[in-house]
């Protein structure tokens, strides 16, 4: 026999109760605003049939009347019309618009309320979902990585939501001041997903649950087959806790896979402003993979231009920048900047690190 979690039920009757209020408050204003019609309607004919009064007289003192305005320059003047403004207005229709207006605010409060703890379907178009909330720091990770793409000119204007079974009482402040949305859920079933408009979005990124926990790539194995069956036309983009799953990653769908780096969000942020580019900056965090080095050589007055020149063709590394002879370091100058310094900086690969010597040879060949 299979036992539901409490979690389940809770979480369950939570989504009902908020479906059905927002149902109930929305049937219950159209019925009332029906009722309201039915009882100005039949007011305007009372005083149409009993004062004697025009139609537009008669739905003129109906409204003056309803709203409590009450300006004078109508009224019923007949026993009968009073008698039937006195049921219909006095009796019925102002206390049913007042009755009225406490729905429509409570109904205002119920929208608001259900918007900021995710409960509300949101219907977005060209836009970023970022599912998952990582475990670990999870709030100050999201806020630096909405604030990065905030900062990058290519990504500031997307609206942001964020899909996460966590934040049942809505994102925190920071957050939430930088214009994103909460969308309260698991990740893990096509309906889910559906809620968001995965097929819809620019950018999706499915972020690891738990970054020392390798299992946390099952999860978004999983979600990146559901993406599968929408047709994603957006950039996608998975982080992988274990590189051996890297490729299947990129098989189900994933145009990007990454590494998950809390201390760098703006890893991220590169992959979605400039598609490929994570890549080379990601491998500047592998033991294995390309890094800068520095050579103190000294370096005699010439052109950076045909410096870089004779470094790349011999082999060298690629040259990020120098140190000049203020002790400053100048990073990516000018082809026709003519440079003198004390050190060099060149991206090498851990396997081809040039030694000192060759290096010193190339810089001195001018």
């Amino acid at each position: 026999m299979i036992r539901l979690r409490p979690e389940f039920w809770r979480k369950h009757r939570r989504a009902m109760y908020a479906n059905a209020t927002t149902r109930d408050r929305k049937r219950n204003l159209f019925e009332l605003l029906m009722l309201l019609l039915f009882l100005a309607l039949s007011h305007t004919l009372a005083m149409v049939l009993l004062e004697d009064l025009t139609v537009w007289e008669a739905f003129w003192l109906t409204m003056t009347t309803m709203t409590t305005v009450g300006y004078g320059d109508t009224s019923a003047t007949t026993p009968a019309g009073q008698m039937a403004t006195v049921v219909l207005m006095y009796v019925f229709g102002i206390f049913l618009l007042a009755q009225i207006a406490g729905e429509f605010i409570d109904f205002r409060m119920d929208r608001r309320d259900r918007m900021r703890r995710g409960l509300w379907r949101w219907k977005m178009d060209n836009h970023i979902v970022i599912i998952n909330t990582p475990d670990k720091d999870g709030d100050r990770y999201l806020q630096i990585l909405v604030e990065q793409i905030r900062r990058s000119t290519s990504l500031e204007e997307y609206p942001i939501l964020i899909f996460s079974p966590n934040y049942p009482d809505g994102l925190p402040s920071e957050l939430a001041s930088l214009g994103v949305v909460l969308k309260h859920g698991e990740p893990e079933g096509r309906v889910s997903l559906a809620e968001v408009d995965v097929e819809k979005a620019a950018f999706i990124v499915v972020l690891t649950v738990n970054a020392s926990d390798y299992r946390s790539d099952s999860l978004t194995l999983d979600i990146l087959d559901q993406l599968k069956q929408f047709n994603v036309p957006g950039h996608v983009i998975a982080e992988c806790v274990q590189d051996e799953n890297r490729t299947r990653l990129r098989a189900h769908g994933a145009n990007a896979v990454l590494r998950p780096v809390r201390a760098y969000p703006e890893l991220m942020v590169r992959a979605m402003a400039a598609p490929g580019t994570e890549s080379i900056l990601e491998d500047l965090f592998q033991h294995q993979g390309v890094h800068p080095r520095r050579y103190d050589v000294a370096i005699p007055d010439q052109n950076w231009g045909a410096l870089a020149s004779r470094l790349l063709v011999n082999g060298m590394g690629t040259p990020l920048g120098y140190l000049n002879l203020d002790n400053e370091i100048v990073t990516n100058p000018g082809v026709d900047n003519p440079i003198q310094g004390t050190a060099l900086f060149i991206l090498v690969n851990h396997d081809r690190v040039p030694a000192i010597s060759d290096v010193s040879k190339v810089v001195d060949a001018v």
